[in-house]
């Protein structure tokens, strides 16, 4: 009985406790690094982005599929979670449009 109770508990656990992926994503002056992130199907993710110029209109990040939009203050790092995410593609870009990226969840 206490062998089937632990494994009981081990799944739940497993499956409410999922580690959540973090990925480093630096605006530059060549846009977001890496525009090309690959996933896996299932994974919590978040993008934790970071401004590092004042060279190109990414002041603020949008994820149109999930209806966000935030600020991105010069040298500070602002998460944007996706929460966890499902096959097919997740763009991300400035809020002109202009500089893009996009999460390839396999």
């Amino acid at each position: 009985m206490k062998t089937f109770m632990l494994m009981i508990l081990s799944f739940f656990m497993s499956s409410t406790f999922a580690a959540e992926k973090i990925i480093p994503v630096a605006v530059t002056t060549k846009g977001f690094e890496p525009a090309k992130i690959d996933l896996k199907d299932g994974e919590t993710v978040t993008l934790a982005v970071t401004r590092k110029t004042d060279a190109t209109c990414a002041t603020e990040i949008k994820v149109p599929s999930l209806k966000l939009k935030k600020e991105l203050p010069l040298n500070k790092t602002v998460n944007v979670s996706l929460g966890k995410v499902k096959k097919g593609d997740i763009t991300f870009s400035c809020g002109m449009d202009m500089v893009s990226g996009v999460v390839n969840v396999k």
